[in-house]
This record gives C-alpha cells, structure tokens and sequence, in this order.
C-alpha cells in the first residue's frame, strides 16, 4: 500500500503548486440572534440585511432568528476568512441591541413555539422554502432546529484533477475522475469525521430547556440554575439530540459511487412514510409538509458531509450532481467555537484543509456497511465520551486507543502540512498542526474540554456564559475594520437582494399547488 508521503513525493511539480494554490474554501456560519437577557429573537430578519431568500451573503435557515452568514468561494484563505469577518460586522451593526449567540446548542428557549419558522417571501420558491420548514416542524420539532453549526466547502481545481488522473494513469473522462475522486473523499471523511469532532466539537453543555418534555437515556449532570453536560462529551449537536436523525440510519445511504449516492438519495425522496403519512400534507388548505415520503428533499438528509454541485435556478441538487457531477464537499461536522467571534478560526480552517486532502490521499478505499457502521459507533463514542482518557475506536475490525490511532493520523497531517507549506511558500499550515497536536495529546485541550474548564472554574451557567461572550464578541466585530466587503458594498447587496426577490415574486406563472407538482414530477 502507498503510504501519504510517497504519494505527495510525485505531486511536487510546478504545475501542482499552480493546482494546489488554487484550492477554493467557503464558509457558512448559523447563529442566533439573542436578546440582551439572552432569549430568542421574535423579531422579524431586519430588513436593512435584505432579503434571506436572495441575499448572496447573509441568509436565514430553520427559523427567523437563525441567521446564515455566507463567504463566496475564493482561492485565498485569508481573503475568505476577511470576507466572514466584515459580513459579521455589517450583521451587527444591523441589528439593533441584539447579539449573535456564540455556541452550537441554543440559548435559553421557553417554548418551540418561541423559534418562529423562517419566512421567505410570496413566491412559489419563497413558500417552498417555509414549507419545507414546517415540515421538519411536524416531523422533529422545532428545538433541534434552533443548532448552529458551520459548513466548510472545498473544491480542489480542475487543473489539479487533470494532472492527478494523469499521474495515477486513469483513462477516465477528467469529470468523472473528479467525481469518483470526490466520493473517495467523502467516504474517508465518513470514516475520519471522529477527529474532527473530537480537536473541534464544543457542545458538552447545554441550557436544560432544550430536553423539555424528551427522554434521552442519557445520564446527564447539571450545574448552576439550568444547565446540564456529559462529562466526556464533545459534541451534544452531533449526537441523536441534534442534527443527526436515528431515524435517517436506516436509509443506507451509500457512498461507493456517485451514481449510488444519488439512486440512495432519490429514493428516500420518492418512498412514502407511513409515520409522516399521518401529518398530511395539505390539511384545511394549509400545507404540513411538502409530501410524506422519507426525505422530503435532498437536504433532509442529516450527514456530516455532502457531496455538492452548483443547482441552477429550478434544479433539484440530485439532478445538479447527475448532471455535472460532484464541484466541492460540504463538511457540516463543525461546532461553532465559542472562544472566537466568528465561530471559527483561521488555525481550523488550515487544520481542516490539512484533513479534506489526507482524506483524499488516504489508500482505503472501500467503505462497506460493516465499515460505514463501525465508523458511525466511533462518532457515536467521539460525541457522547470523546475525551474518556482510556478510550478505544474499532479500525476495520482492529481496536486501537484513540490516542495511539490519532498520533498515527497526525504524523500523515504533518507530512501534507509540510507539502503545502511548500507549494505556498509559507509555514502556517505546519504551525497549525504542531498547535493543534496538544489536543491530540491532551483532551483538555480540545475545545470542548476547555469549554467545560471555563464553565467550572467560574461556576458559571452555559446560558450566562454564552451571553458574556456575546455581549464581548459584539464589541470585538464592530472594532473591526472592514478588508474585503464594505458595509456600503454589503448594504448595496441587500438592497439589490429586496428587488430581486421581487422580481422572482412578479415572475411566477403558476399556483402554489401546481409549482409542487411539477417540481416533484421526476
């Protein structure tokens, strides 16, 4: 078997630092937006941030309060992280005295009704969107709804797909190389998705208002006035209590091909439901849910990663994939770091680089059922007891220490780091991981073990904490002079963002009703 460094020793060339350099990265971060005495908004998206359902740069998900910041994709790590900055700033000097809650697990919230769902415009589209909303009301709740993550997409350039495919001798066409290629990605990040929530998760703890009235089974302790944590946890948003679904497990979604994937996908959109049945759909002329089966669309799908294609206007993501295939990976595993204003760092996203390509470089290649499930257990054990110092994770079959497996994992981080510094020129991706090897090391170190540290040694409630932090983080963004998008450029975006939702409303031709039909026709 090839290991990684012999691998990288044939991509030095010239052309390959052209290819590598060019790596495009975008980000997507959630967050609440929090009152002074940290409950949630009910207030309406402010109108001076445009129009969520075409604003390219600020959005909202589930709910109203749940804002979605957006970076377009670029080449230049810095200039991305900038970008994710200055659309913090232009955020919070649009909304009022509110604060951006700086956690993944939501801030103190009395009742589901509370979480107001997202409203999206008059337009067939707009109305797809608040639908699809209600739907996963009526199908989940709304409280797991209210979780902030952040989504880290990776695209590696044409150019580098064609010189890899020529160098491994495949006579593949280039877009199906980079396809397969992709899906060999993402079945490794399945396999590896544990580090990341392990060096990254930050939920151990949450305000006990999330578990009203729900049964967990889990042995929960709880400090100050409300709020309760696993002592080894790591991430709470990553475990059944969030934004995965046991449920979901039984699709058997498979990730052996692209065209696998996508038959998986299709499937469970277009397989009824007998437990979603009983919802209804349209009930006394109010839709419940876009239809009953499974999934209602692709994005219902709960996984920590998403091979992704660009959709044009009208176009479901399956038939974007099917038809262009995969452009970048989605990596959704990611807490919001709570030690930082803007839910990530740069350090992170020279780390998760570092990870997507050893993934990529990685030699196994299969990831069979018993794989795929006994990947899904080390998650399991990653999210619910993670930092247990005598920890054990299977590997094909094979037990091994989660220390010794990520001492392993890191002498391969190292050698890709030290072969993109050289492409770049530069040692940050280096310094990133020998920094990031304490937490390997030392679970205290992890986010989530400083996280519970902080909260001990001051005694103080997850909800007050969050809100301290907040209120600080706030100060921090609004001092922050802008580099790459203006609060003039951004306000220009949300005025064009007004006008064009508009015009999509002006433009539709067809009922509600009839709009549903046709789109799930195929």
């Amino acid at each position: 078997m090839t290991t990684i460094k012999q691998k990288l020793e044939r991509l030095t060339s010239a052309q390959f630092t052209k290819a590598i350099t060019n790596i495009n990265r975008g980000i997507e971060r959630e967050s609440l937006r929090v009152n002074t005495d940290g409950k949630l908004s009910q207030l309406d998206h402010p109108i001076a941030l445009g129009a969520a359902l075409t604003h390219p740069y600020v959005t909202t998900d589930y709910s109203e309060s749940l804002l979605e910041l957006i970076t377009p994709p670029s080449n230049n790590i810095n200039t991305t992280y900038a970008q994710l900055q200055d659309v913090h700033k232009f955020v919070a000097q649009n909304i009022g005295d509110e604060v951006l809650w700086p956690m993944s697990m939501p801030c103190f919230i009395n009742n589901e009704d509370d979480i107001r769902i997202a409203q999206f415009g008059s337009s067939n589209v707009g109305k797809m969107k608040s639908t699809y909303r209600t739907g996963l009301k009526n199908r989940y709740g709304s409280m797991m709804q209210a979780i902030s993550g952040i989504h880290y997409n990776f695209s590696l350039p044409t150019e580098f797909w064609q010189l890899f495919k020529e160098l491994n001798g495949s006579t593949e066409d280039t877009l199906e190389y980079q396809s397969s290629q992709y899906m060999h990605m993402v079945r490794n990040i399945k396999r590896f998705v544990w580090v990341v929530t392990y060096l990254y998760g930050a939920s151990p703890a949450m305000c006990k208002s999330f578990l009203k009235g729900r049964e967990t089974g889990l042995d929960f302790d709880s400090f100050g006035k409300g709020s309760i944590f696993l002592p080894n946890a790591t991430s709470l948003r990553m475990s059944d209590l969030g934004y995965t679904n046991s449920a979901q497990s039984e699709l058997n979604i498979e990730y052996g091909s692209l065209t696998q994937y996508i038959e998986k996908l299709r499937k469970a959109i277009h397989t009824e439901s007998a437990e979603y049945k009983q919802i209804g759909v349209k009930v006394d002329g109010e839709y419940k849910q876009l239809n009953h089966n499974i999934l209602q669309i692709e994005n219902e799908l709960y996984a920590p990663v998403r091979p992704k294609q660009v959709a044009k206007s009208g176009e479901k993501p399956t038939d974007a994939l099917a038809n262009r295939g995969i452009m970048y990976v989605e990596l959704r595993a990611l807490d919001v770091n709570p030690f930082t204003p803007y839910g990530i760092t740069l350090e992170q996203m020279h780390v998760l680089d570092v990870f997507l390509l050893y993934c990529l470089f990685n030699s196994e290649t299969e990831l069979n059922n018993t794989q795929q499930q006994e990947a899904e257990e080390n998650q399991d054990k990653i999210v619910l007891d993670g930092r247990k110092p005598d920890l054990t994770l299977g590997h094909n079959g094979v037990v091994k220490s989660r220390t010794d497996w990520l001492g392993e994992i890191f002498e391969d981080f190292a050698t890709i780091a030290t072969w993109l510094d050289n492409h770049y020129g530069e040692t940050h991706y280096s310094d990133a991981i020998k920094a990031t090897l304490a937490s390997a090391n030392d679970p205290t170190k992890t986010l989530s073990g400083k996280l519970l540290a902080e909260l001990h040694s001051t005694n103080t409630d997850n909800g007050a904490y969050g809100l301290k932090l907040a209120q600080e983080f706030k100060k921090i963004i609004l001092n922050k002079e802008t580099s790459e998008f203006s609060s003039e450029f951004l306000q220009q975006e949300s005025i064009k963002s007004l006008q064009k939702q508009l015009e999509v409303e002006q433009a539709d031709q067809v009922d509600f009703d009839q709009f549903l039909t046709e789109y799930f026709k195929y």
